[in-house]
């Protein structure tokens, strides 16, 4: 009954988590690609004419973040990347007990990240930081991480549960 409700909300943070990667992803390339096309036209006309987005850098540092967790997040329901020979020759059982520890770990890590993000969103909130280029709430970038890492903390959690020891590169 848990392990079901576990996957129900595992699998819907899977796929805004790859949603969210993807648009994140999208617009930090489109941020990126107008940039430099803005950077020639810069230099061409003599510095007369600055298209170039402000904050870009500031932008795209802060959304790398986002991208990072949500894809670490939508990436583990195929298993992780085992390299390693002798994992694949135990039977069965032993590369299930094997990928449910390291994924028992990782959801340790994420606990952590997300415990970290959450108390550096509440001191942010608590001074009024902001971004230095575009002046957003520092309290959002952190939030934002901080549920990204308890996205990360459920499909891990999920994957933990329910992992028969199969590896991403072998599916």
């Amino acid at each position: 009954m848990i392990t079901a409700m576990i996957r129900r909300i595992a699998q819907v943070m899977e796929g805004a988590s790859l949603i969210l990667g993807a648009a994140c992803l999208f617009y930090m390339v489109c941020v990126v690609g107008l940039n430099v096309l803005a950077r020639i036209i810069f230099d061409a006309t003599g510095t007369a004419l600055n298209l170039m987005i402000p904050g870009a850098i500031e932008q795209v540092s802060y959304l790398l973040g986002v991208v990072a967790l949500a894809g670490l997040t939508a990436s583990l329901s195929r298993g992780m990347i085992a390299v390693d020979f002798l994992v694949t020759r135990l039977p069965s059982k032993g590369q299930a007990l094997v990928a449910r520890f390291w994924f028992l770990v990782l959801t340790a890590l994420a606990l952590v990240l997300c415990w970290l993000f959450y108390e550096d969103m509440l001191a942010t909130y608590a001074r009024g930081e902001e971004s230095q280029d575009l002046r957003v709430p520092m309290f959002l970038i952190y939030g934002l991480f901080a549920l990204q890492s308890l996205a990360l903390v459920v499909v891990a959690l999920r994957e933990m549960l329910t992992s028969q020891g199969e590896h991403g590169e072998i599916s």
